[in-house]
């Protein structure tokens, strides 16, 4: 059998299948750069942080403190899934290390185990017991002998704890905490639960002065979630409103003047008049007695070695 059929290609057709190999080996390493170049370009969704905090505006701050208090500068916030936390910066004018601030965090439950932590996206209860304060104070007052006080302070929203001390420069430093809940026990709410620390310095400021701030604070948010109710209902008015024989006063009576109420009535008010002017009096003194002849009794019968005169003739 004859093979002389099957001839190789010509010069020119094996030129051509070469060159179109080389341009399809091109076109993949083209195709290939270009995948790669997009795969370079980042989105959002890509980028990942060590920590899950936001900043938010100054005006939602869960904490608000008394006018004259220290300015916000900014809230960072954090949501967990049982809790909201926020650190709310103040302005800070001392020398004394460290940053003002207030230390927020809204509780559904109180029971959180301390395993879970943050790990878990759970917050637990910050402790309110001596050694977790005097930890608390040593990281945010480095160098600062804080003195807690023994006296029973009590704000608007329950009792509260702080301690003083005097910071780099005379600077006085004020840390509170306090924990607010309406449940069966201060330590096992059932109704949620608010936890504040204050952290304060300001330069030759007194004891008076800073707690005004931790008597003086508002809590400015609330969660919306059934049965939160940390603070409690309002007040109930006094038995005594609208009642007879319980009278009102405008102003403490002991501010009143001490004035029977028909007299304050009948007598119209007493208006000062301007007094005339009185003239001039001599000032009379009294005689001063002639000192020069000396203080005798008159006698009673003729001096001896004078002559007697008689009395004068009557007509």
């Amino acid at each position: 059998m004859s093979v002389s059929g099957l001839r190789p290609a010509s010069g020119p057709a094996r030129g051509q299948t070469r060159g179109r190999r080389a341009a399809l080996v091109t076109a993949a390493l083209l195709g290939a750069m270009a995948a790669g170049c997009g795969e370079q370009r980042l989105t959002d969704a890509e980028l990942s942080f060590a920590t899950r905090s936001i900043a938010v505006d100054p005006s939602r701050a869960m904490i608000m403190l008394p006018p004259g208090g220290p300015p916000i500068v900014n809230v960072t916030q954090r949501n967990y899934e049982n809790a909201v936390s926020q650190t709310i910066t103040l302005a800070t004018r001392g020398r004394t290390p460290g940053e003002n601030a207030i230390h927020a965090a809204f509780l559904t439950a109180a029971d959180v185990p301390d395993t879970n932590g943050v790990e878990g996206r759970l917050l637990s209860l910050p402790s309110i017991e001596d050694f977790a304060i005097a930890r608390e104070m040593e990281e945010r007052l480095p160098g600062v002998a804080m003195v807690p006080s023994a006296a029973y302070v009590q704000n608007r929203y329950g009792p509260f704890g702080y301690a003083y001390g005097r910071g780099a420069g005379g600077d006085g430093c004020l840390y509170a905490w306090q924990q607010v809940a309406s449940g069966d026990s201060l330590f096992r709410p059932r109704s949620g639960v608010i936890s504040v620390r204050l952290r304060v310095c300001a330069p030759g400021a007194s004891e008076a002065a800073l707690l005004r701030l931790a008597y003086g604070f508002s809590v400015n948010a609330s969660l919306r979630r059934p049965g939160w109710n940390p603070i409690g209902d309002a007040p109930s008015p006094s038995p005594d409103l609208g009642e007879a024989g319980a009278p009102i006063y405008p102003l403490p009576l002991t501010s009143m003047p001490q004035t029977s109420l028909p007299d304050a009535l009948d007598r119209p008010p007493r208006v000062a008049r301007p007094k005339r002017p009185q003239p001039a009096r001599a000032e009379v003194r009294d005689p001063v007695p002639d000192r020069s002849l000396p203080d005798r009794p008159l006698p009673d019968r003729p001096l001896e070695g004078y002559p007697t005169v008689p009395p004068p003739l009557s007509p």
